[in-house]
């Protein structure tokens, strides 16, 4: 993703710059109706404490040095590498044994370091659902001159995220008697440029993938609706994408970036505040100062708002200290940080599809 400048003069620009440049662009987005506007309040307050007891059982799992679903994607995982390959097992692997159909969106495509294979990782629980809930993030790290560059933050903490909603809440997804919208997991190829972020040079797979789902469908929706004649290309079954980037650090911050999914944003924030006044989290990390879409960052989410895609962009603005250093490694993360945003999220999905509280072992009611 392309840098920020933090001086209050330089965020002054970037706001001036949202009104006249940005908004443009997402004010063309057609008003979407998500099937759980007001999700805060969707689990009561024995669901919640559910969730957080469940969720700390379950911390180990994204345990900075041992975690099963973390420590092994805090390696170098520059694209055809052995880290990165690891990676992609892990997804696979993890994501097949919950019952997730997988999908591979393979391509070979041109850049300043000549043509490269890239692969997209698309898992969906109940492909045959009419709509989708969205997570995604990226999975390979940067090329970074002078050594191995791990990216923590960006984005092997993410990843490791998505893994723990789907493991953690695993029960309550399973018993869900609502099949009109279900959750799918996207893991980005080719997100950081191989030289200078350009139109052309980043967010490979993102364009990659947007393009093709604009035309058709996911091949797992192919499978799972075998009887059908004609299938509606996958983008129109994507309700709400939730985009996760440099998470993990102390200095973690989120703002509305996109003014389509700034109630979303604001509910999720009402969320955390009631996970912070119970305790269940440390502090609260949504900025509800900064003003919807007052800041611009170039991610994996454009080639989706570019199709009327509604996406919340959860990275942490500023973006962390370490960000594209060599120094982004597992001494720049922080566990409670870890802790916090892994129940935040949990959260959000269960409220989000309607869940009733619990984790892997848990049911409705």
């Amino acid at each position: 993703m392309m840098n920020l400048n933090w001086l209050s003069l330089q965020l002054l620009a970037l706001t001036l710059w949202a009104v006249v440049t940005q908004a443009t662009l997402q004010d063309k987005l057609m008003v979407r109706a998500f099937s759980n506007p007001h999700f805060a309040d969707v689990l009561n307050d024995n669901q919640l404490e559910r969730l957080a007891s469940t969720a700390h059982k379950e911390s180990s799992w994204l345990d900075i040095r041992n975690g099963e679903l973390l420590s092994p994607v805090l390696v170098p995982r520059q694209i055809g590498s052995p880290g990165y390959r690891a990676t992609q097992d892990l997804i696979v692997t993890t994501l097949g044994q919950l019952g997730y159909a997988i999908s591979w969106d393979n391509f070979t495509t041109p850049t300043p370091m000549g043509d490269v294979k890239m692969s997209n990782i698309i898992a969906t629980k109940n492909p045959s659902a009419a709509k989708r809930l969205v997570l995604a993030a990226h999975y390979e790290s940067k090329i970074v001159p002078g050594g191995d560059f791990i990216g923590a933050t960006d984005s092997a903490v993410p990843v490791a995220m998505i893994l723990d909603i789907a493991k953690g809440l695993a029960g309550l997804i399973d018993k869900q008697t609502d099949s009109d919208i279900s959750l799918q997991m996207v893991f980005f190829d080719g997100e950081e440029a191989f030289e200078q972020w350009t139109s052309t040079d980043s967010i490979y797979g993102a364009r990659h993938l947007a393009e093709f789902w604009e035309h058709n469908p996911d091949p797992a929706t192919v499978a799972a609706l075998s009887g059908a004649t004609e299938h509606r290309p996958e983008l129109e079954r994507v309700e709400l994408m939730v985009l996760m980037d440099l998470i993990g650090a102390p200095d973690n911050m989120f703002a509305a970036l996109q003014i389509p999914t700034a109630d979303i944003f604001t509910q999720l924030s009402k969320l955390e505040k009631r996970l912070q006044s119970a305790e269940y989290i440390d502090r609260l990390y949504m900025n509800t100062a900064m003003p919807p879409g007052a800041a611009g960052i170039e991610d994996d989410h454009l080639p989706f708002i570019e199709r009327n895609i509604p996406v919340l962009h959860l990275i942490s603005v500023p973006f962390p200290k370490v960000w594209h250093k060599l120094s982004d490694n597992a001494e720049a993360l922080d566990a409670t940080v870890i802790a916090d945003m892994s129940l935040i999220m949990r959260s959000f999905v269960a409220s989000y599809l309607r869940g009733q509280g619990g984790g892997s072992q848990a049911h409705p009611g």
